[in-house]
């Protein structure tokens, strides 16, 4: 019997510790990308970085990777996210929002969101990035 560790662990995050000894490459497109994000979890790190960690995931595994990810905030780790998908930005404590290789706007999401002076944060995206465009 094998003994847990990590790895197990990462796996069970991304539900795919029954697919354990699958080879990456039988696996499909989006358990690949449940694959990427376990190699990134193994280690613990004290800092993470995703890139769109939930595009191509289904809706009920997208809750359970936030959940997870607040979860490592409050163990003290540090996770910067890249999205343009801005309800996904929006679960962020803190939002940089660059456009044309300027920050346009960082805060949270609501400080953002009034800063633009709309209720909905990719309308404030377009807004403040409208803004920068006007000025160059």
């Amino acid at each position: 019997m094998r003994e847990h560790g990590p790895v197990d662990d990462a796996l069970a995050v991304v539900d795919l510790a029954s697919r354990i000894d699958a080879v990456a490459g039988t696996l499909s497109g989006g358990q690949r990308r449940r694959l990427s994000l376990a190699c990134a979890l193994v280690h613990r790190p004290p800092v993470l970085f995703l890139d769109e960690p939930t595009v191509g995931i289904d809706p009920l595994l997208r809750v359970e990777f936030w959940t997870h990810f607040r979860a490592l905030a409050a163990g003290g780790a540090t996770i910067v996210v890249s999205s343009h998908v801005m309800d996904e930005a929006d679960r962020c404590d803190e939002l940089l929002f660059i456009r044309s290789g300027r920050v346009i706007a960082r805060g949270t999401g609501a400080e953002v969101r009034a800063q633009a002076g709309t209720a909905d944060l990719e309308q404030a995206f377009l807004q403040l990035g409208a803004d920068v465009e006007a000025t160059r």
